[in-house]
C-alpha cells in the first residue's frame, strides 16, 4: 500500500479511475420481491398516464428551505 502512495499523482489517479470503474462495472440493485416490481410498475404507470412532470430540482429545494 505505501509504495502506491508514493506513485505520481497522474499514476494514481488513473488507479483510483480503475479501481472506481470496476467497482461500478459490478453494481447491481437490490434484490426485489415480485410485490416490490408490482409497486414499481404501478407507479411508473400512473406517471406515465398523468403526463405531469412533477417539479424540478430547484423548485423542490426552494420549497424545503421555505419550510424550514
Amino acid at each position: 500500500m505505501n509504495d502506491l502512495l508514493t506513485l505520481p499523482l497522474a499514476q494514481r489517479l488513473e488507479l483510483v479511475q480503475t479501481l472506481w470503474d470496476s467497482i461500478a462495472a459490478e453494481q447491481i440493485g437490490p434484490e426485489l420481491s415480485e410485490a416490490d416490481r408490482q409497486v414499481i410498475d404501478q407507479r411508473l404507470e400512473r406517471f406515465l398516464a398523468d403526463g405531469e412532470a412533477g417539479l424540478d430540482a430547484d423548485e423542490v429545494l426552494n420549497a424545503m428551505e421555505q419550510s424550514l
